[in-house]
């Protein structure tokens, strides 16, 4: 299980880039393009990326803002490092998870139309993210158009999570949503070098039950009908994957079903599978958790 996953950052220099985990140093005050668009994923020649063409990064505390609704819009920033979360608050105080960004994950991105940003952002440990000024992506298409093509890469990135997380609200109940989100945390700490099987969730659970739309005492009651079935273990904070094909059957059971043959032997079911199918069907779903 890597460290800087599981152990928050102290300080920056006891910081590793989770966005090149294997390589042996970086500089702590700025980026390059070329390590910005690692760090997104970007589909960009490395050889044709200025070297010189920097940014500055900014370090987070636990518990310090990065920019709140309402602040002046003037940059995206992208995250190097850390986890944070993304909240909006309405006029009675009550505070909606929409996001928890973290490695590759780009922020501030719904600022540029309104020039002010609509959410507060929130570091839930020690994280740094390199800062991109809006001027400089205004004048993309002269000066640097390869920040551009960035841009529109990161927008069509935040554009498909937006769209799947409608598909998670308007369709699944309330534990296939956690089988989803677990599924998709396990692929983000993968892409950046770290275990997809096992990992420290940095949220509350009342702030995963915010983004998920369920109540706090489902959150539990799933992670111990999870616990239960022999998907997961979990240690307070630390979740470990026992059953990851189980899980996306929790998402998406009708693919068991699909995957048989029509015709042909039959083949043996282990009980303890059929058990899991029973317990996760939605029908028993909502006669256990109410």
């Amino acid at each position: 299980m890597s460290p800087a996953i599981n152990e928050p950052i102290q300080r920056p220099d006891h910081a590793e880039s989770i966005a090149a985990p294997a390589r042996g140093g970086f500089d702590r005050a700025s980026m390059t393009l070329r390590e910005v668009a690692a760090l997104l994923g970007a589909s960009l020649e490395p050889d044709r990326l200025p070297a010189d063409d920097r940014f500055a990064v900014r370090w987070l505390r636990p518990g310090q803002t990065l920019h709140r609704a309402g602040d002046r819009f003037d940059a995206i920033y992208v995250v190097r490092a850390g986890f944070l979360k993304t909240v909006a608050v309405d006029r009675t105080g009550y505070e909606q998870v929409l996001a928890f960004p973290m490695g590759g994950d780009v922020i501030g991105l719904e600022g540029i139309d309104a020039e002010r940003y609509t959410s507060d952002v929130i570091a839930l440990e020690s994280s740094h993210v390199a800062v991109v000024p809006f001027a400089r992506i205004a004048g993309a298409g002269h000066g640097s158009p390869h920040l551009g093509q960035l841009l529109y890469s990161a927008f069509s990135r935040e554009l498909i999570r937006d769209r799947n997380m409608i598909w998670l609200l308007g369709t699944l109940h309330a534990e296939a949503r956690l089988a989803t989100f677990l599924l998709d945390l396990s692929e983000r700490f993968g892409r950046l070098g770290y275990s997809r099987s096992s990992f420290a969730l940095r949220m509350s659970r009342q702030e995963l039950g915010s983004y998920l739309g369920i109540k706090l005492e489902t959150v539990s009651r799933a992670f111990s009908a999870f616990a239960a079935a022999g998907l997961v273990t979990v240690d307070r904070k630390e979740i470990t994957l026992r059953d990851i094909a189980g899980l996306r059957r929790v998402v998406r059971p009708q693919e068991e079903a699909e995957a048989r043959p029509a015709c042909g032997p039959r083949r043996a079911v282990d009980p303890s599978s059929r058990a899991r199918a029973s317990l996760f069907a939605p029908s028993a779903f909502a006669l256990a958790l109410g």
